[in-house]
């Protein structure tokens, strides 16, 4: 490498990073330039510069946070990036990881994640999403609703332990989305965490209470052991026999 290589290289290649991410993102260009600047950037995805490596799909992964303004094309593009980008296979990860901590379209990435990822390492840059967005005040919560839809389709026992966690988030659309979820899921192991939140839910959102008790109603599951809960939360839309709930 030459000394003007080593002087200006890096800065040479993040200035051309740079310039095709406002390629892709121009959801008024023509279609064929989108796809030449995404081509150019996994040419440089390839470098054998981790650091580079790790610009340019990041720099691809905003793609997916963009709609072009032709529909179909915007299919096409997205579609077309999924496969190529899932083809890429383990290198991804670390750009995977650090586009998810920094976006707030994670829905696409979150699919690749789940196409070139282990159990292990999927789950790692789930933590990591955790801890990015804790069940606490965040003015948009888009990335925390596509985290959790993309936790709710996993089978494993960490999943309800999570959206029990998240029914004590402060905003009511996520508390509600869990609650779906948990009911959808249909694991007997989630009555504990429902249970609670009916127990602790006096002056909480008439639609979430209603949510659980049609959950339940329709689950069929014996709530004897709570009887005496299920009792003083039940209304005119539902009815209890000391064993099982049901919609009137």
């Amino acid at each position: 490498m030459g000394l003007k290589d080593m002087l200006f290289g890096s800065g040479r290649a993040k200035t051309r990073i740079e310039k095709l991410t406002k390629r892709v993102t121009n959801q008024y260009a023509q279609s064929v330039d989108r796809y030449g600047a995404m081509e150019d950037l996994i040419k440089l995805g390839e470098a054998e510069d981790e650091a580079k490596s790790v610009e340019a799909y990041v720099a691809l992964l905003q793609r997916f946070t963009m709609n072009a303004s032709k529909s179909i094309d915007d299919e096409e593009e997205k579609g077309w990036l999924y496969n190529r980008m899932s083809a890429i296979g383990k290198p991804l990860l670390p750009a995977l990881e650090r586009f998810c901590r920094e976006s707030e379209s994670i829905a696409w990435a979150l699919r690749i994640l789940e196409d070139v990822a282990n159990e292990r390492e999927e789950w790692q840059i789930i933590d990591a999403l955790i801890e990015a967005h804790p069940p606490e005040y965040e003015r948009d919560n888009s990335a925390k609703r596509q985290m959790l839809t993309h936790i709710k389709e996993i089978d494993d026992p960490r999943v309800r332990e999570i959206l029990a966690r998240y029914l004590r988030d402060p905003d009511e659309d996520i508390r509600f989305f869990c609650i779906e979820a948990l009911i959808d899921n249909g694991e007997r192991e989630s009555l504990p965490a429902l249970i609670e939140y009916l127990e602790k839910s006096e002056g909480e959102s008439v639609r979430l209470r209603t949510r659980i008790l049609d959950g339940l109603s329709d689950l069929g599951w014996d709530l004897s052991d709570h009887a005496q809960l299920i009792r003083t939360v039940v209304r005119d839309e539902h009815s209890f026999d000391g064993t099982k709930l049901s919609r009137r």
